[in-house]
């Protein structure tokens, strides 16, 4: 889980640093199949949010007047999105390392 959020976060870095204007049919199928790599490992809405991202990239290269406000906006629900799940999985790391001290003490 760890190694796919880092993925898509690596995506998403290199997208602000590349700019939505380079982000090309390259950087669109990066983010459909990090889409559906979330979608087989459960993270439904990352999936959902990646494979926005991807389309509206996908639009964005197909129009003339250029609006960097659709994808600026999928981008961030993304990012927030694994920071979300970093934080719940750092939550349950925490309370499996608990889990076996509660489990052997007698009270």
């Amino acid at each position: 889980m760890t190694e796919l959020l880092d993925d898509m976060e690596l995506a998403l870095t290199d997208l602000i640093q590349s700019g939505f204007s380079t982000g090309g049919p390259a950087t669109a199928q990066r983010l459909g199949a990090l889409s559906h790599r979330c979608e087989d490992c459960g993270l439904h809405t990352g999936g959902a949010l990646l494979s926005e991202l991807e389309r509206v990239l996908t639009a964005r290269s197909h129009t003339v007047q250029k609006n960097d406000l659709p994808p600026a906006a999928a981008l961030c629900r993304t990012a927030r999105y694994i920071q979300l799940c970093r934080e719940k999985l750092q939550e349950e790391q925490i309370k499996q390392r608990w889990q076996p001290l509660t489990d052997k003490e007698e009270f």
